[in-house]
């Protein structure tokens, strides 16, 4: 790893030479689905330096969208998957037993949000975690209906597409069995028109008498993204949360979180649940377990998983190689101490960005926990605030900063072992090409 002063480093233009081949030959080939953020051929990925063929070198402020929550090739990650390879790179959990999924089991008993035993379902991803909690759940209950909101995204397969009311995944399916959807803990736009501190949660008061009207008896789940990512980033209040789980309780039916984005450590807890001290009937992860290798796991109260033999399961579920680099990435977390280091960078993060929002007097408005932060460019039509997103993040792009847009939403998930100094130089670069924007953007 280079130091910080030559950090980023931008030799040349990254469509470039062989760069702008193996571009021209993707468009080729692959589906138009594929839309790529950031016009580059990535080379390689070390701690939050990215590196493209061409030899130039970016800041990671998106932590591989995500997935890599201690980087890219962090050495105890590359030695797990290396000694993996050399016992036996996967062998099916369909198959035969296995000493390291049985030591992942293990470990997420340990920290998971789940009041009692639990038992485990390894998925090749998130999408197929929620599917499979879904099933569960209308297994366990004898129960038809499952409860979603608006504006939560939860995958592309079977029930986990059903669950997501995103446009653009919904129009590949019109099918819609037994779902039904309501209004999301967006408190900063509520539909109601009413404030945190004086509408008692009435939202899920009307949730309650929606679902008595429509589905008496017959709600199997609720399943709850406790991230809201539309033109801002926001999470529920307490008392949300609070009163969702005894509404949960009272209707009969199951809580299905899931935190694919939140954990582990993400926003300075192990679970973002543990903010709130909240217990849910079946929690879901994805590949940011596993440092980006695909994997996805439910796990679930023990009494709740009596599907019986060979109902659910799947081949190539639980690959060795998934389950070695989950296992290293949780004690990395653990051994670093990334969970208390998210909360803490996270706070210095959002404190900056808030004071530079006020300073530009812009109406932007800026959220996040841990290290899980969002800018919401807000006070505009919705074309020209996603114009605008776009805007900054190709700038950004330009002098070596990537910076993930949703919409109009920027969104920061930096790794959480990025060195203080690489972290200072970006959100230096970050605070000064937006400064530079909004001047350009007054004096036009």
């Amino acid at each position: 790893m280079k130091s910080g002063k030559d950090i980023p480093r931008i030799l040349k233009p990254s469509t470039s030479g062989k760069a702008g081949e193996l571009i021209s030959r993707d468009v080729d080939l692959m589906a138009r689905s594929y839309k790529r953020l950031f016009p580059m051929v990535v080379k390689r990925v070390d701690g939050s330096i990215v590196e493209d063929v061409n030899g130039n070198l970016y800041i990671d402020f998106t932590a591989g969208f995500g997935l890599l929550p201690i980087g890219g090739s962090h050495p105890e990650v590359v030695k797990a998957v290396r000694e993996q390879l050399d016992k036996a790179s996967s062998y099916s959990l369909v198959a035969a037993y296995s000493e390291e999924a049985v030591e992942l089991a293990e470990e997420l008993s340990k920290i998971v949000p789940i009041r009692g035993d639990v038992r485990l379902i390894f998925c090749n991803s998130v999408d197929e975690a929620v599917d499979a909690g879904i099933r569960s759940a209308k297994w366990h209950s004898g129960k038809s209906t499952v409860a979603s909101f608006f504006g939560e995204y939860h995958g592309v397969v079977g029930y986990s597409l059903m669950a997501s009311t995103d446009v653009r995944e919904r129009r590949i399916s019109t099918r819609i069995l037994d779902m039904v959807y309501f209004m999301d803990h967006g408190c900063e736009d509520c539909l109601l028109e009413l404030t945190p501190d004086k509408c008692n949660v009435k939202c899920l008061e009307i949730f309650r008498s929606f679902i008595d009207s429509i589905a008496p008896g017959d709600l199997a789940a609720i399943i709850f993204n406790p991230v809201r990512v539309s033109r801002f980033l926001s999470f529920p209040s307490e008392s949300y949360v609070n009163r969702l789980l005894s509404l949960s309780k009272d209707l009969g039916s199951l809580l299905l979180v899931n935190e694919s984005i939140t954990a582990p450590a993400r926003t300075g807890r192990w679970f973002i649940l543990d903010y709130w001290n909240a217990k849910a009937d079946i929690v879901c992860l994805g590949a940011q377990l596993s440092a980006g290798i695909p994997l996805g796991v439910l796990i679930a109260r023990e009494d709740l998983m009596d599907l019986e033999p060979g109902m659910y399961e799947s081949l190539t579920g639980g690959c060795q190689l998934s389950i070695a680099s989950a296992l290293a990435t949780l004690r990395v977390i653990r051994e670093e101490g990334l969970v208390e280091r998210s909360e803490r960078l996270g706070r210095r993060i959002l404190g900056r960005l808030k004071d530079l929002i006020a300073d530009m007097d812009v109406s932007w408005r800026v959220g996040g926990l841990g290290m899980l932060i969002g800018m919401g460019i807000v006070g505009e039509t919705e074309a020209r605030s996603k114009l605008i997103a776009q805007k900054i993040v190709d700038e950004l792009f330009r002098v070596g900063v990537l910076v993930r847009r949703i919409d109009s939403l920027l969104l920061l998930t930096p790794p959480l072992n990025i060195e203080e100094e690489i972290l200072e130089k970006g959100l230096s670069i970050l605070e000064e090409k937006l400064r530079e924007f909004i001047r350009l953007s007054q004096a036009s």
